[in-house]
């Protein structure tokens, strides 16, 4: 109990806060707020900065130290970051970007990271891959009084004939010629679609192959090559199919999953 009435003692207080003052007036303290000036340990930079006297630092920046440090992922130029990031913006993966540059897989996507290029997504890195010259189709959007009525007439077709199912192909399947022909014009007139259309035919297996190839030849303008393989079904019942789909069902396809939501968004306007 002494011992604590000691130190707690006014004396005892003067006399320690007197030896405090004279040691700061000493400069035994300087190191608490002292500065010194270093020279940076990087040879390529050379620039001079300020530390505490304990601080270890040898280098003005993580850039430097980095450079140093990590001498495989920082020597990297500026016309280096800048065509792997012309390549990425352009569609190339990044080991295609690799593969181009030389550099390793890692430099390219700490290049990236450090510049802030925001990653594709899967499904924006494969859209890319099938397109590489950029979307095959473009809308046109200065309509003449005509266009404007073919427009209503595709997205209406398509609304209640088209494929709903696929989220990538635009697929029309009919067994008359002109409303696939409509829908055809839609497409190359107000999407200029520069991809070409698929074609398929299926056929009932009671029908006339040959007749039915020069039915869908005559009215839409395609050859035998273009349909491919032909599929043909069994008859469905008893009904009146002979006299509806004496030439079978004619698909028409194009693959595209923006043209897809762009038809999707027209009609949810309307």
């Amino acid at each position: 109990m002494k011992s604590i009435s000691f130190y707690n003692s006014i004396i005892y207080k003067e006399r320690q806060a007197e030896i405090a003052r004279k040691n700061w007036q000493n400069g035994i303290y300087d190191f608490l707020r002292k500065r010194e000036k270093r020279k940076c340990a990087n040879n390529e930079c050379g620039k001079w900065f300020e530390a505490n006297p304990a601080d270890p630092k040898k280098f003005c920046s993580r850039k430097c130290a980095a450079q140093v440090n990590n001498p495989k992922r920082s020597n990297i130029t500026t016309r280096v970051k800048e065509e792997i990031i012309s390549f990425y913006q352009r569609g190339l993966s990044m080991q295609e970007i690799s593969d181009k540059t030389g550099r390793s897989l890692h430099q390219v996507i700490y290049c990236l990271d450090k510049c802030n290029i925001p990653r594709r997504s899967p499904s924006e890195a494969a859209y890319i891959k099938w397109n590489p010259n950029g979307d095959p189709f473009k809308i046109k959007n200065k309509l003449n009084e005509k266009e404007i009525l073919l427009k209503g007439l595709g997205l209406g077709l398509y609304w209640g004939e088209g494929d709903k199912s696929s989220n990538t192909a635009v697929r029309i399947s009919n067994t008359d010629p002109r409303l696939l022909e409509a829908f055809r014009e839609f497409l190359i007139k107000i999407f200029n679609v520069k991809k070409k259309l698929g074609y398929s035919l299926v056929l009932f297996n009671d029908c006339d192959e040959k007749e039915a190839v020069e039915f869908w030849e005559k009215h839409l303008g395609i050859k035998r090559s273009q349909l491919g393989k032909i599929v043909k079904i069994p008859p469905q019942g008893k009904g009146t199919y002979r006299k509806k789909s004496e030439f079978g069902v004619l698909t028409i396809t194009i693959t595209n999953k923006k043209l897809k939501e762009h038809i999707f968004k027209m009609i949810g306007e309307i």
